[in-house]
Protein backbone atom coordinates (compact mmCIF):
# COMPACT_ATOMS: atom_id res chain seq x y z
CA UNK A 1 0.00 0.00 0.00
CA UNK A 2 1.40 3.74 -0.51
CA UNK A 3 2.20 6.16 2.05
CA UNK A 4 0.60 9.18 2.07
CA UNK A 5 2.30 12.33 2.34
CA UNK A 6 0.84 14.70 3.76
CA UNK A 7 1.21 18.91 3.64
CA UNK A 8 0.93 20.93 6.44
CA UNK A 9 -2.05 23.69 6.68
CA UNK A 10 -3.87 21.85 3.52
CA UNK A 11 -6.56 19.04 3.47
CA UNK A 12 -4.96 17.48 0.10
CA UNK A 13 -3.25 14.47 -0.40
CA UNK A 14 -1.48 12.31 -2.78
CA UNK A 15 -0.26 8.83 -2.78
CA UNK A 16 3.59 8.38 -3.20
CA UNK A 17 4.28 6.45 -6.82
CA UNK A 18 4.64 2.57 -6.29
CA UNK A 19 8.20 1.81 -6.57
CA UNK A 20 8.19 -0.56 -9.06
CA UNK A 21 10.92 -3.35 -9.09
CA UNK A 22 14.04 -3.17 -11.55
CA UNK A 23 13.32 -6.92 -12.46
CA UNK A 24 9.95 -6.17 -12.85
CA UNK A 25 10.34 -3.10 -15.47
CA UNK A 26 12.83 -5.63 -17.23
CA UNK A 27 10.07 -7.75 -18.26
CA UNK A 28 7.50 -4.66 -18.87
CA UNK A 29 7.50 -3.42 -22.79
CA UNK A 30 8.09 -0.64 -24.26
CA UNK A 31 4.87 0.81 -24.55
CA UNK A 32 4.00 0.28 -20.64
CA UNK A 33 7.11 1.69 -19.66
CA UNK A 34 6.59 5.02 -22.04
CA UNK A 35 3.27 4.97 -20.24
CA UNK A 36 4.49 4.57 -16.57
CA UNK A 37 6.73 7.69 -16.79
CA UNK A 38 3.66 9.72 -18.54
CA UNK A 39 1.23 8.94 -15.38
CA UNK A 40 4.84 9.42 -13.36
CA UNK A 41 4.91 13.11 -14.42
CA UNK A 42 1.06 13.92 -14.09
CA UNK A 43 1.26 12.75 -10.50
CA UNK A 44 4.66 14.23 -10.11
CA UNK A 45 2.88 17.73 -11.43
CA UNK A 46 -0.10 17.71 -9.23
CA UNK A 47 2.25 16.94 -6.29
CA UNK A 48 4.36 19.72 -7.30
CA UNK A 49 1.38 22.20 -7.29
CA UNK A 50 0.36 20.89 -3.62
CA UNK A 51 3.73 21.35 -2.43
CA UNK A 52 5.11 17.94 -2.01
CA UNK A 53 8.80 17.13 -2.01
CA UNK A 54 9.11 15.11 -5.59
CA UNK A 55 11.97 13.11 -4.99
CA UNK A 56 10.16 9.84 -5.17
CA UNK A 57 8.64 10.76 -8.21
CA UNK A 58 12.17 11.94 -9.74
CA UNK A 59 13.82 8.46 -8.54
CA UNK A 60 10.83 6.61 -10.18
CA UNK A 61 11.02 8.17 -13.52
CA UNK A 62 15.02 7.81 -13.69
CA UNK A 63 14.78 3.92 -13.30
CA UNK A 64 11.87 3.87 -16.31
CA UNK A 65 13.97 6.52 -17.89
CA UNK A 66 17.62 4.51 -17.24
CA UNK A 67 15.36 0.94 -18.55
CA UNK A 68 14.44 2.47 -21.70
CA UNK A 69 17.70 3.84 -22.57
CA UNK A 70 19.68 0.76 -21.81
CA UNK A 71 16.68 -1.19 -24.09
CA UNK A 72 17.94 1.69 -27.09
CA UNK A 73 21.74 0.87 -26.12
CA UNK A 74 20.43 -2.57 -27.31
CA UNK A 75 19.00 -1.89 -30.14
CA UNK A 76 21.88 0.24 -31.11
CA UNK A 77 24.54 -1.98 -30.48
CA UNK A 78 22.76 -4.81 -32.26
CA UNK A 79 22.16 -2.58 -35.34
CA UNK A 80 25.89 -1.90 -35.09
CA UNK A 81 26.60 -5.27 -35.35
CA UNK A 82 24.84 -6.24 -37.62
CA UNK A 83 25.59 -3.26 -40.05
CA UNK A 84 29.47 -5.14 -39.44
CA UNK A 85 28.31 -8.56 -40.89
CA UNK A 86 29.58 -9.31 -44.09
CA UNK A 87 26.67 -9.02 -46.72
CA UNK A 88 25.63 -12.73 -47.02
CA UNK A 89 25.32 -13.13 -43.44
CA UNK A 90 22.95 -10.27 -42.93
CA UNK A 91 20.36 -12.14 -44.51
CA UNK A 92 20.37 -14.49 -41.52
CA UNK A 93 18.78 -12.01 -39.38
CA UNK A 94 16.35 -11.00 -41.37
CA UNK A 95 14.15 -13.67 -41.42
CA UNK A 96 10.95 -14.54 -38.85
CA UNK A 97 12.50 -17.26 -36.30
CA UNK A 98 8.84 -17.55 -34.79
CA UNK A 99 8.37 -20.86 -36.19
CA UNK A 100 11.68 -22.32 -34.58
CA UNK A 101 11.95 -24.86 -31.63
Amino acid sequence: MNKVHKKVNTRQTINLPDMVDIDTLSYASDDELIRRISYLNADREKAARIGYALEAWETEICYVQRELSIRQDRRNAHEKYIQSLPSDSRGYFDHDSSNLN
